[in-house]
């Protein structure tokens, strides 16, 4: 597949603005005049319909993204309070974006950069890069970073700028697959030198890369696939989670089974086995699962957290972690989207097997936003 892709600066317009809380800096774009009905994994009810008598004081999010509460009387109450849609870590420079079920976004941390076009969003990263997004109909974006031009439409990205020159990997809706940004070794990160564009033959339901553009995803066949050694493993999957020395994946019935990366197993002093065993998910079945460098989440049918480490024991959750729909890990930190549309990030601090427990990352993201 051939893009004829050229390298072009994106510069940021529209409706933006910085705003400055305990947490650092903030880049946000408000969903003003954005309608309803952006949808999103943080969506759960039945169409905003009081369908069914509830406990007072419960909140979720309906059909149209926005936050309903359970009034005194059993009923459910819209409020204007919209939903988040997913939250994206990058912890090596960090930093944290959310995107709401409208299609706005908002970024904290230490440097959240320029803002993007004004558009709806289904997500937004910032990166080492700079702050990149995927609107509605499938483009990429970025402030103060290079993309190449003439991309075809998106159906995902992830970024990955951990430790490293890469950069962005987006899933295409065609299944294809591609790690943008890769930079040459040597070459200031800066945005100034070239740019080098990796493809992925295959096709690919589901993909992502993290750590020096280490990738791996899912075939439509439900196999595995990863990146270095090329290794495919048979299997009914639906969903890929990638560390740096383990990759776990989601089963079709909703089981969770972890692997070793082929490259983990001495190949340099930073990378090693997982160890004599993987983490275990007994249960479920579960929804979504993720990996941060020392501990695999995955989200079960109820909504809980269930935590493992790489050596298979236990991760502890604060007890009132709440319920999610959407999880993400990135270094040695955690974030999700709550059933009632909230953010909440957790760090376990450590790595390398080295790992306590889950504890909240202060100051908390914004809850009134």
């Amino acid at each position: 597949m051939a893009f004829g892709w050229r390298a072009a600066r994106l510069v940021a317009v529209g409706a933006s603005m910085l705003a400055v809380s305990c947490g650092g800096k903030w880049t946000t774009q408000d969903g003003a005049g954005m309608a309803d009905g952006a949808g999103g994994s943080a969506v759960t009810g039945q169409g905003g319909a009081a369908v069914t008598a509830c406990t007072a004081g419960e909140a979720r999010c309906n059909a149209s993204g926005r936050r309903e509460t359970c009034t005194s009387g059993g009923d459910w109450s819209v409020s204007d309070f919209v939903c988040a849609r997913n939250v994206a870590v990058d912890d090596d420079v960090g930093s944290y974006c959310v995107t709401k079920a409208d299609g706005s976004y908002r970024c904290w941390g230490d440097d959240p950069g320029g803002a993007l076009p004004a558009e709806r969003y289904r997500r937004v990263q910032l990166t080492r890069q700079g702050l990149i997004g995927l609107t509605e109909d499938g483009r990429l974006l970025a402030a103060g970073t290079l993309l190449p031009d003439g991309l075809p439409p998106a159906a995902s990205f992830r970024a990955t700028n951990m430790w490293g020159y890469k950069g962005v990997c987006p899933l295409f809706v065609d299944g294809s697959f591609a790690v943008l940004l890769d930079r040459a070794p040597n070459v200031p990160d800066d945005g100034t030198g070239p740019t080098m564009v990796r493809q992925v033959e295959g096709s690919f339901t589901q993909a992502f890369c993290v750590f020096e553009g280490l990738g791996a995803g899912v075939r439509p066949d439900g196999s595995l696939w990863q990146l270095f050694g090329g290794e495919t493993i048979p299997g009914e999957f639906t969903e890929v989670a990638f560390s740096v020395r383990i990759f776990c994946a989601l089963t079709k019935a909703g089981g969770v089974e972890c692997f070793e990366p082929e490259f983990a197993c001495g190949n340099t002093g930073i990378t090693a086995c997982a160890g004599p065993g993987y983490p275990e998910f007994s249960g479920g079945p579960y929804r979504s699962v993720t990996a941060t460098d020392g501990a695999v989440c995955a989200i079960d049918a109820e909504g809980a957290l269930a935590c493992r480490r790489y050596d298979g024991a236990d991760m502890p959750v604060p007890i009132d972690a709440g319920r999610f729909t959407f999880i993400e890990g990135g270094h040695d930190v955690l974030c999700g989207v709550r059933t009632d549309g909230s953010g909440a990030c957790f760090r376990h601090g450590g790595d390398f097997g080295e790992v306590g427990p889950f504890v909240p990352v202060e100051p908390a993201l914004d809850p009134g936003w």
